[in-house]
């Protein structure tokens, strides 16, 4: 709801609650004031360079005959103001989804099998944030798969992970499984499935129980046998023993 209304200062004896919140770089201020006994309302607003964006209202004519009542009243505007923050804070979130929402919507269409729909989503997120390089990784896959051209998918899933180096030098085999990921199943789309072979296994190196990674090399036969083999793969000992190997192969 917007308004002309301008802030205006309340008088001292009435409670207030008062702040200012910062969403999506923008500040916005949040009043709730008692209006008076005589309107029995208490009203929040939230003000974007002194006019109305939003507001809330609620009558409390029900508590006066109390015998605490100016405490049931300064606690519900405690609760409606937070509310309010609460409220308007999710509406500006949903109007401007972050990279996240976008994975959340990407992953679930996937899991249909609904790739069209998926580029579709992440070529919106990639106007939105177009140096983000986790959307471009899932881009270039689906580029490859999707509109079958790996050629170019390929192309831009290595360029993701240079993104990943450039953006981000400290931590990169975090986020190294998920990338490998993409671009070895580019790879695959292209038919080379040894290049498709090698990325997996450099994800595998990040994270050696990382589920797709281990399902795709299952689907190729080159999943390694377990360092331990009477042990389970998943067996806390193989797990230590693998890393350590990794580690001194990279």
């Amino acid at each position: 709801m917007s308004s002309k209304s301008k802030i205006t200062i309340s008088s001292k004896h009435r409670p207030e609650f008062s702040c200012n919140i910062s969403l999506e770089g923008v500040t916005y201020h949040v009043q709730t004031e008692d209006m008076g006994r005589k309107t029995s309302r208490i009203i929040t607003n939230v003000y974007l360079k002194g006019e109305v964006v939003t507001s809330k209202k609620y009558d409390y004519s029900h508590l006066l005959k109390l015998t605490d009542a100016d405490e049931k009243i300064a606690s519900l505007m405690e609760k409606q103001h937070k509310a309010v923050i609460r409220d308007f804070s999710a509406s500006i979130s949903k109007e401007n989804p972050t990279t996240s929402d976008y994975f959340s919507e990407i992953k679930q269409l996937l899991r249909r099998g609904n790739g069209k729909q998926a580029l579709e989503i992440i070529r919106e997120g990639m106007q939105k944030f177009p140096a983000d390089p986790f959307l471009y990784s899932y881009y270039g896959c689906l580029i490859a798969i999707v509109e079958n051209n790996p050629r170019e998918g390929i192309k831009i899933c290595e360029e993701a992970i240079r993104k990943l180096e450039t953006s981000m030098p400290f931590g990169t085999e975090f986020f190294y499984p998920a990338f490998y990921l993409n671009l070895g199943r580019a790879y695959l789309k292209g038919n080379r499935k040894a290049d498709a072979i090698k990325a997996f296994q450099k994800g595998l190196k990040s994270d050696p129980e990382n589920n797709d990674l281990q399902w795709e090399m299952q689907k190729l036969g080159s999943r390694k046998k377990p360092v331990v083999p009477f042990l389970h793969r998943s067996n806390p000992i193989n797990k230590y023993i693998g890393m350590l190997i990794n580690k001194t192969t990279k």
